[in-house]
């Protein structure tokens, strides 16, 4: 891991860890929050059905208030027709109203009639409370609630129940009324859960927002990082280059001085002593094989500095162009090893610049240098060819191959250098360099792009 990574990622966690901490404690506040308003609602909750309970009670006493205080009807008939007045009253779901006497005698009761008549002072619920008697208590005190288990006409269930009474001390009666707390629990089961939605919605807003945050750091990271390297890229690719004329300008220069000077110095000796020997073969004296000897190490001496110069840099790949000192490195390359080449050129007037020529020249003498060491080969085709885009190399042998992947694994620090070498000469010319490998040989493909090269088409021929 890099400086620069474990610098970001220094920033990053303890960011994402105090947005986290920070979701974690809203959240706890929030549900702490959610749940003393649960309180407060329920509480107000219950002032108000407390409170409509009482004017729906007090709006019953008032309907009945007329036949009270009716002269013109008998006590008997006052009371049926309160009676059915309180049996047809009713509001919102399961409201409605009941009536028993003082003694636990039930008068009206519109959802169970068979509870009329019938004395109900001792009846308790499933908890063991005695409604009737607390209804009852609750209205000679002047009206109260009373809290108890009763069956919900709209389910058919036992549920918990708040109930009011009043008294109507005229006639002895208990009127009352109430509500199902289950449908209050109900209310509260609602905004509960609108809290928590809310609670959720803000949480993950806040992690969302940390995220968003890492992201963005993470891709400012990165982009810095992609810049910078595109940088490096920039001034490596400058560097190669660099590098790379200053070689060619130094094979250059030594391949001049050893033509021009051992050369030529060599060729004075190798002179001198042909006319020694013919001076002293006159003589038959034995120093003539001597010389004859010298000569023949001079011989050899110049073929090899020769050589060197040519490997070097050279000299007919400026005077006579690119397709000619690949014909003339390819017959030397059968010359020595053997194995046949055939070459197909691309005849052109010579207008490729000297960068592009020499990186060709090396291309092609590295990949002939490698079949020569390594491949086994018999044969080696080298074509070139003219593409819409591109110039392009194909060097192909009949080789064993080999494994491309081997390049990475542990081998000498020198094994591979060629083809990296070869790939860095393309990348000099954002040019492309590929290499196919399997039993059956390797082709290698190199390609300089012509608009790097500033070759016009009209110097261009049809592939020979």
């Amino acid at each position: 891991m890099s400086l620069r990574q474990k610098i970001v990622l220094l920033t990053v966690i303890p960011m994402l860890v105090g947005m986290l901490v920070l979701a974690l404690l809203i959240n706890s506040q929030t549900r702490q929050l959610s749940s003393e308003l649960s309180g407060v609602f329920n509480n107000a909750l219950l002032d108000v059905n407390q409170e409509e309970l009482r004017k729906v009670t007090k709006m019953a006493r008032s309907s009945l208030t007329p036949l009270i205080d009716n002269t013109d009807l008998s006590e008997r008939e006052k009371k049926e027709e309160a009676k059915r007045v309180i049996s047809n009253l009713a509001y919102a779901n399961d409201g409605y109203f009941f009536v028993y006497n003082v003694d636990g005698e039930n008068i009206v009761h519109p959802k169970q009639p068979y509870r009329i008549g019938k004395n109900w002072l001792a009846l308790t619920d499933s908890e063991g409370k005695p409604i009737i008697q607390e209804l009852i208590s609750q209205a000679r005190l002047g009206g109260g609630f009373t809290e108890y288990l009763w069956e919900q006409p709209s389910t058919g269930l036992i549920t918990r129940k708040l109930g009011y009474s009043e008294l109507i001390p005229e006639w002895d009666w208990v009127v009352g009324t109430g509500v199902y707390i289950d449908d209050i629990d109900l209310q509260l089961a609602n905004i509960d859960q609108v809290f928590n939605e809310q609670i959720q919605s803000t949480t993950l807003g806040v992690l969302g927002i940390a995220l968003a945050v890492v992201v963005a750091v993470v891709l400012c990271g990165l982009a810095l990082q992609i810049n910078e390297l595109k940088s490096a890229d920039t001034k490596l690719l400058s560097l190669t280059k660099r590098v790379m004329n200053t070689q060619d300008e130094e094979r250059r220069r030594v391949s001049r001085e050893l033509h021009d000077g051992i050369s030529q110095r060599l060729v004075a000796v190798k002179y001198s002593l042909e006319e020694a020997r013919l001076a002293v073969e006159s003589s038959q004296t034995q120093s003539a094989q001597l010389i004859r000897a010298g000569e023949e190490n001079i011989d050899e001496t110049l073929s090899e500095v020769r050589r060197m110069a040519r490997d070097l840099h050279p000299s007919i790949l400026d005077d006579l162009g690119l397709m000619v000192a690949i014909e003339s490195l390819v017959e030397q390359f059968e010359h020595r090893t053997g194995i046949d080449v055939t070459l197909n050129r691309v005849p052109f007037r010579n207008l490729l610049e000297t960068a592009a020529k020499t990186a060709l020249y090396r291309v092609t003498q590295e990949a002939l240098s490698n079949i020569e060491r390594h491949s086994l080969a018999s044969k080696v085709s080298i074509s070139f060819e003219i593409q819409k885009e591109w110039f392009q190399l194909t060097i192909a042998d009949n080789g064993k191959g080999f494994e491309k992947n081997a390049l990475s694994r542990k081998q000498p620090a020198d094994y591979g250098l060629g083809l990296r070498n070869m790939a860095e000469r393309m990348g000099y010319f954002k040019g492309r360099f590929e290499i196919e490998s399997s039993v059956s040989g390797t082709i290698i493909h190199a390609a300089i792009p012509r608009s790097s090269l500033s070759l016009p088409s009209m110097a261009i021929h049809a592939t020979s």
